[in-house]
């Protein structure tokens, strides 16, 4: 007789955190700004970030956040740091409300 076949044990892998490319780019850019960074290098990490969050299906979770990135890409084709930093740091800060801890309406 045979023993039975043991299977590793089943590990279950954490659910990804909505938006948390999109965060984790906002903070490179961010820092690029601050150290004056090519501005179209770091274009091209936010189209990235976007990119993944909407092949993800997270851009309805976060809109407000990717509505503000959107906002800053416009500001760095158009040379206005200023702006696409101001815009960044308020997506920042929409990045980090959990979606299940927004209010429902």
């Amino acid at each position: 007789m045979q023993s039975p076949r043991r299977f590793p044990p089943v590990r279950k892998r954490p659910l990804p955190v909505p938006g948390e490319r999109l965060r984790r780019a906002v903070d490179t850019v961010l820092a690029g700004l601050a150290d004056d960074g090519d501005l179209s290098r770091l274009d091209d990490v936010l189209r990235a970030a976007l990119a993944w969050t909407a092949a993800s299906g997270d851009t309805c979770r976060v809109a407000p956040a990717v509505g503000r990135v959107r906002d800053a890409r416009v500001s760095l084709a158009q040379d206005d740091a200023e702006h696409a930093e101001a815009a960044l740091l308020a997506a920042r800060d929409d990045l980090h409300v959990v979606p299940s801890q927004r209010a429902v309406h």
